[in-house]
């Protein structure tokens, strides 16, 4: 893959992740393992910044799975509601600190949000 597509991929998913409702221990989780739907969309889950009905947490994990931060599990019946970082997923979160994900910039929400609506992840 050519580099520069490749970083531009990057800082992609890297701001979707910070304009995420999901915290840092989201990320490490997702690194671990798989993480369910029902887990995000917890009333006391302590993945997510805010509750989220499971429209909500199902919306988000689409988005990372477009932007290529995510993939969706398989078992032996086929695809789970279940999530895990991608490769470039794991170099995104690698690349923060150990404590928290980095704050995102109210022009890198506001990006990522115009983004999401008008449907365009490249």
């Amino acid at each position: 893959m050519d580099l520069a597509i490749e970083k531009h991929a990057a800082r992609r998913a890297d701001r979707a992740a910070r304009c995420s409702p999901l915290h840092r221990c989201c990320f490490a989780a997702l690194q671990e393992g798989a993480v369910s739907l029902a887990e995000l969309c917890a009333e006391d889950s302590p993945f997510t910044t805010r509750p989220l009905s499971e429209a909500q947490a199902d919306q988000q994990v689409r988005w990372l799975l477009r932007v290529g931060l995510l993939r969706r599990e398989v078992d032996g019946q086929g695809l789970t509601d279940r999530v895990r970082l991608t490769p470039l997923g794991r170099q995104v979160v690698a690349s923060w600190p150990e404590e928290r994900c980095p704050p995102a910039s109210l022009q890198e929400r506001w990006a990522n949000g115009l983004r999401r609506w008008l449907g365009i992840w490249s």
